[in-house]
């Protein structure tokens, strides 16, 4: 073969093409040096294609984030006095922009870990599976709404509290509130497919565990596998595999459970589908906690009512401790709890929980009653409507439940309980059955050291 104007031609006398290289031939038949062409050109080219393509999604997604909130913001800079009152079709606008802020923002972070080079640098770090990548995504989604909402209510409180603690306003709070709504809203939706990958993970999993030999109790290269496409060696199958999607260390009871996000070991389907209503029916605490804030908890009480948002400001700024939760997720998903960073953040979480969620409403009733000059808080309390007093009870009962989850979460941590050593174990080790082989007692050294050591190494 001969290279004339970039082809191969028939063999001729000078130069061949032969094992990738390529021969040209000057205006003399003279052959040059063979120019080689790698086997694997095509290939690079279309990986780097492919990256330039997720990258590019990546970023527009982010540019949709940011410019969707810069929309936001730049809508709120014509309103010339902080008491004027948010217009229906500024509010929709605003909601609109909250759909495209939360959801363009999900999907950046997704991308960015399950796309780009860094991302799944990172991934093949911790050895995240697809539901640990959706569930660190949806923790750090929820962070950045807690952060905003916390920032909207500081600013308020310090505008009207200062002016009339019952009757005073303030624009960026209803405008917070119809933005925020999209969040509550968005949230549900982003759970409950956080939910299904879980349970699309674990039945991988357990197909892998049928189909392949095992490694230390867990299937080979399940990440490869299961994390699509892109995994890392054997060895650090264990640790996911133990999590099994769970970011409470909770453990399953059964290799057929996922643990959701609240440590409630939940029952994978056998089909493997999990539809939307049955995740709602079986989540009512969480559905009912989204859906009120997101409707009656932010536009009534902003938009409606009117005034009083002195009083909602501290509800706001009550969102100051779910960073701290959200974190504490993340370092759970990842693999590190224990770390000094997760025990910190721990001690952070339920403090921070304990004073702006538990603690903040007596506060508020507590200025409330000397607001009206009420006789004392029970008083002030018993002479609000009573569709006030459920939206309270609705809002505060649930504070309650978390705060005890983490009470005992933070008691398995430091309180570890310690299994005492059988006393029978002296006993056994005299009057084991005779071994098989040797009908001989067999020793107490040759035990497993879990079992000679009460549980505890």
């Amino acid at each position: 073969m001969q290279r004339r104007n970039g082809q191969c031609q028939p063999l001729v006398a000078n130069g061949a093409c032969k094992d990738g290289a390529a021969t040209e031939t000057d205006g003399n038949n003279a052959t040059k040096a063979p120019i080689p062409i790698p086997v694997a050109t095509a290939t690079a080219a279309a990986k780097a294609s492919q990256t330039l393509s997720s990258s590019c999604g990546c970023y527009f997604s982010l540019a949709c984030s940011i410019g969707s909130m810069s929309l936001a913001c730049g809508s709120l800079w014509q309103i010339p006095n902080t008491t004027d009152r948010i217009t229906l079709q500024r509010g929709l606008f605003l909601t609109s922009l909250g759909f495209i802020y939360f959801v363009s923002l999900t999907d950046f972070c997704n991308k960015y870990l399950l796309e780009t080079k860094r991302g799944q640098q990172f991934r093949h770090k911790y050895r995240l599976m697809i539901s640990d990548v959706l569930e660190v995504t949806n923790k750090f989604v929820s962070a950045i709404q807690a952060s905003f909402s916390f920032l909207v209510g500081l600013i308020v409180c310090k505008s009207t509290c200062s002016k009339s603690f019952v009757y005073a306003s303030h624009f960026l709070m209803e405008a917070y509130g119809w933005f925020g709504t999209a969040y509550f809203m968005y949230d549900i939706w982003s759970m409950y497919k956080v939910h299904t990958q879980k349970i699309a993970d674990k039945l991988h999993l357990l197909r892998l565990t049928k189909a392949q030999p095992l490694s230390n109790g867990h299937p080979r290269n399940y990440y490869d596998k299961a994390g699509n496409g892109s995994g890392t060696a054997a060895s650090g199958g264990g640790a996911t595999a133990q999590r099994g999607g769970n970011n409470n260390g909770s453990t399953p009871s059964t290799p057929h459970e996922i643990c959701d996000y609240d440590g409630a070991c939940v029952q994978i389907p056998k089909d493997g589908r999990w539809d939307f209503l049955k995740y709602v029916i079986t989540h009512p605490v969480m559905m009912i906690h989204h859906v009120f804030i997101g409707t009656f908890g932010l536009l009534v009480v902003t938009y409606i009512r009117g005034g009083g948002h002195c009083i909602y400001s501290y509800m706001f700024m009550m969102e100051f401790s779910t960073p701290f939760v959200s974190l504490r997720s993340i370092l759970s998903t990842m693999g590190l709890k224990d770390s000094r960073a997760y025990i910190v953040n721990g001690l952070a979480m339920l403090a921070t929980f304990f004073v702006c969620r538990v603690c903040m409403w007596p506060y508020v009733m507590w200025r409330y009653s000397l607001a009206i000059d009420a006789t004392s808080m029970w008083a002030a309390m018993s002479g609000l409507p009573r569709g006030c007093i459920i939206s309270i009870a609705i809002l505060f009962l649930p504070q309650l439940y978390w705060f005890y989850l983490m009470v005992m979460g933070a008691l398995k941590v430091f309180l570890p309980k310690r299994q005492k050593r059988p006393a029978e174990l002296k006993k056994l080790g005299s009057e084991l059955q005779p071994n098989a082989l040797t009908a001989t007692p067999t020793p107490l050294e040759t035990l497993p050291a879990a079992i000679v050591n009460g549980g505890n190494k």
